[in-house]
């Protein structure tokens, strides 16, 4: 997640898959642009499945798994607000601030080696508990970067005003 705002009173974090984006997003352009040469070219049950399978299903791709995230911690409203947007949706859950008591790193192990995501762990009100923030794990150590982040700035001092990274 990339840092947009880091100041005292309010930190939001954002998770934007770009490149996944731009991917699909390339993939819907050049299957079209390969079926105009095949209508142009006279093939048209090759140029039809270009355009109706390609770009359909590439399309339905990038509205499920492109999606953004953002994480909202804002101390003079005392609110924890994660958002998640996607093509077809968005969502925004709300908890009180004074109830997050840190994030952590949770970790999924495969055949592929282990990747990570941030969760938020919530101590107190009725949704108590661990609360990812995306859905999905990745690898590197963004996660780790991402929990140093929220937990500096949950540890700040307020008073002082100093600015933590």
């Amino acid at each position: 997640m990339t840092i947009v705002r880091n100041t005292p009173q309010q930190l939001i974090l954002r998770s934007v898959p770009w490149v996944l984006g731009v991917i699909f997003a390339a993939t819907i352009l050049g299957l079209s642009a390969a079926g105009l040469k095949n209508l142009a070219a006279g093939q048209y049950d090759t140029a039809a499945m270009m355009f109706l399978f390609g770009p359909v299903f590439m399309g339905i791709f990038f509205a499920v798994f492109v999606r953004r995230d953002d994480l909202i911690l804002d101390r003079s409203r005392n609110l924890l607000e994660l958002r998640h947007a996607t093509v077809r949706s968005r969502r925004k859950i709300r908890h009180d601030l004074h109830h997050l008591s840190r994030a952590m790193v949770q970790t999924n192990h495969s055949n592929d080696g282990e990747t990570y995501r941030v969760a938020l762990i919530l101590d107190g009100g009725m949704d108590a508990g661990i609360h990812p923030v995306t859905e999905v794990y990745t690898g590197g150590t963004g996660a780790q970067r991402t929990v140093d982040v929220i937990n500096a700035w949950l540890a700040m001092d307020v008073d002082s005003g100093q600015r933590q990274a």
